[in-house]
């Protein structure tokens, strides 16, 4: 057409074009070092081929690792677990990459969860009488030796409990915490499968003991489920006699419906009016943020229908 010079002489190179298809970031593999040891036990002994049926969802786990990788901070670690509210895993990330690091975040480490750990302190609360409505202080905290504040650095005589805990006042945490006592608060961590070690102070209101992101998600699972307490699966019962008999459902203790009621309005106002806005859905979702000091750590663990979510973002090694 006259646009190029006549010859072969002073004409750009053709474009090279890089047709390599990126490999996929291998993720399952957490999910099947964490059940492998059950798996075996399952197919026994011999040399014949065996098949076992696990409860991971093939389409969650992309979704997940497709969050992990575009949504995420390339820079950070992270894990997240997904689970049905009876306790069966259907997606699991350890780790960012595998093949770097096979150290499985989301079942081995130990992390402050935060205000995440609110959960119990209000649950607690709720079981002792109060409701979503009771008054709790929201004044500062001028004695004694910790003396946390709210980030928001909003105060007040007194607050809702459904309010504190939407908009995650840490002064009304700690208040709460010691008005229905720290061993009081612990057993119910307990009750609902988190077993970690708790120092037995007022900064452990805020998540201040080391914590794993499954049993963490397992405890708003119970909620989920209005049974306490559900063991995280990865594999289901053996045969149909054992689901029907002795399901995590079955195995998990009835919680009182009031308590259960009044806990899930404040998940709600959490994601639907307080620090959890950005988790809102199409459908009813409910759900708790939490951040340690510095935002070393950040959590959300919430669910919505039948699937219960939790995310930890942060520094494995910091």
């Amino acid at each position: 057409a006259g646009y190029l010079p006549d010859g072969t002489e002073n004409l750009p190179e053709i474009a090279k074009l890089d047709l390599r298809i990126a490999p996929p970031v291998r993720t399952h593999f957490y999910f099947s070092d964490w059940v492998i040891e059950e798996a075996r036990a399952r197919a026994g002994q011999g040399y014949a081929e065996r098949r076992v049926t696990t409860t991971l969802d093939r389409q969650l786990q992309i979704i997940a690792q497709d969050v992990v990788r575009n949504d995420s901070p390339a820079s950070a670690d992270v894990a997240l677990v997904a689970m049905r509210p009876n306790g069966e895993v259907v997606a699991m990330i350890g780790g960012r990459d595998y093949s770097r690091s096979q150290f499985n975040i989301a079942v081995s480490g130990r992390r402050q969860p935060g205000s995440t750990f609110k959960l119990f302190t209000y649950l607690t609360a709720l079981e002792q009488g109060m409701r979503p409505g009771s008054p709790v202080s929201n004044a500062p905290i001028t004695e004694g030796e910790y003396r946390p504040v709210n980030s928001d650095g909003v105060y007040g005589d007194s607050i809702s409990l459904e309010k504190a805990f939407a908009t995650s006042s840490n002064v009304a945490a700690v208040r709460l915490f010691e008005q229905v006592g720290a061993n009081a608060v612990v057993d119910t961590a307990r009750a609902l499968g988190v077993n970690d070690r708790m120092d037995m102070t007022p900064a452990l209101a805020l998540g201040t003991s080391d914590v794993s992101l499954l049993r963490m998600t397992a405890a708003y699972a119970a909620i989920a489920a209005g049974r306490a307490s559900i063991e995280p699966v990865g594999l289901p019962p053996a045969s149909e006699e054992a689901s029907n008999s002795a399901g995590q459902q079955g195995l998990a203790t009835p919680m009182d419906p009031r308590v259960v009621s009044d806990m899930r309005i404040m998940l709600e106002r959490v994601v639907s009016d307080g620090t959890g806005r950005r988790a809102q859905l199409p459908v009813r979702a409910s759900g708790k943020t939490g951040t340690t000091q510095n935002n070393r750590d950040a959590w959300f663990i919430g669910y919505a229908q039948d699937l219960v979510v939790g995310v930890w973002l942060g520094n494995e090694s910091g």
